[in-house]
């Protein structure tokens, strides 16, 4: 789960420290990056050179159960959280348990639908999973891959 914290005023890539993170993918030690972000709040500018700037600070966290009370401490600092879950293999208990920390924290949830490039991706059957269990819109899941840049798009 990612979360994020931003102030009002790219692609980003986490770079895995340790051999564990490196070979399964995964985070196992929590990981921060800030970037800043165009976006138009106003549908009648639609270029996106007048629309402000955001800076996003952004906090990779580990997904397991195991580490509850770092992601707890997390999202004490944010404002929203991406719900990153996997296309091939839907949502997990991490899942579960990291959406309801960030519910109950009042914050803005975005579902990521990542790995969509995976030959055994089912990003709809991921979607009906994030409308039944936790009443997400599926129409507001980014689908992405994060290894080819699909869903990713740069302005």
């Amino acid at each position: 789960m990612i979360f994020y914290c931003f102030s009002h005023c790219g692609l980003i890539s986490f770079s895995f420290h340790l051999q564990v993170e490196r070979e399964r993918g995964i985070t196992v030690k929590a990981q921060t990056a800030t970037m800043f972000h165009r976006h138009n709040l106003d549908s009648d500018k639609p270029s996106l050179s007048e629309a402000p700037n955001f800076l996003l600070n952004l906090i990779d966290t580990p997904g397991h159960v195991d580490f509850s009370y770092e992601v707890s401490r997390s999202l004490a600092a944010c404002q929203g959280a991406l719900l990153v879950v996997d296309a091939a293999q839907g949502v997990q208990a991490q899942t579960v348990a990291n959406f309801y920390l960030a519910f109950e924290s009042n914050l803005t949830i975005v579902p990521v639908i990542n790995k969509i490039d995976q030959p055994t991706a089912d990003p709809d059957r991921v979607k009906a999973q994030l409308k039944s269990l936790f009443d997400l819109d599926p129409k507001d899941a980014l689908l992405t891959s994060a290894k080819t840049g699909q869903g990713l798009e740069q302005e």
